[in-house]
């Protein structure tokens, strides 16, 4: 996750999400990853596939840090370390 502190401006980024296959320019201060479904959309959509559970994820902004929380019923590898569902939050490392 990279980070622009002196984006104040509304709708101006305030971090970029990279991942292998997408990019995303985070405009707010919480978003949620998942797949989208009849029952609610999310901000980030990571597909279809059952293994990825609708809100898997949210990331969370609280000064100075940016957080992400698992609810995903399958966890998530962040840099190569597992994220299981309920953990307590992780702070995300800033490039």
């Amino acid at each position: 996750m990279q980070w622009n502190p002196g984006e104040s401006s509304k709708g101006a980024p305030i971090a970029r999400l990279e991942g292998r296959e997408f990019e995303y320019m985070v405009r707010q201060r919480r978003i949620t990853i998942g797949r989208n479904s009849s029952k609610g959309e999310v901000d980030v959509n990571m597909g279809h596939s059952s293994f990825i559970s609708r809100k898997h994820l949210e990331i969370y902004y609280d000064h100075p840090c940016f957080f992400m929380t698992c609810s995903g019923k399958n966890g998530v590898f962040v840099d190569g370390v597992f994220q299981r569902k309920g953990a307590a939050p992780f702070q995300l490392p800033i490039t």
